[in-house]
């Protein structure tokens, strides 16, 4: 069994400071991402586990605004090197 995990993470698990483009919609149930197109939970996710034993309980749900079984998964960015976060000299 393979496990395929992209560089996204649900929105609320990252600082404003790492968080990139929205790339899915996070299931917070199962832990898969779905394309941002995606009208409801069903089928294949683009990301997660490969085999599933089981079927998520919102197999079938939309992907309804304020719902919340789910959140946008955003690209997580590169965290800022020491450098970077050091004050300039005057």
């Amino acid at each position: 069994m393979t496990y395929r995990l992209p560089r996204a993470a649900p929105a609320s698990s990252l600082p404003e400071e790492r968080r990139g483009p929205v790339v899915g919609r996070f299931c917070k149930a199962c832990g898969s991402i779905y394309a941002r197109h995606a009208a409801s939970h069903k089928g294949k996710p683009m990301y997660g586990k490969d085999h599933v034993a089981v079927p998520c309980s919102h197999e079938g749900d939309e992907f309804l605004p304020g719902e919340p079984w789910w959140e946008p998964a955003i690209e997580v960015l590169p965290a800022a090197t020491s450098e970077e976060t050091a004050p300039a000299d005057a």
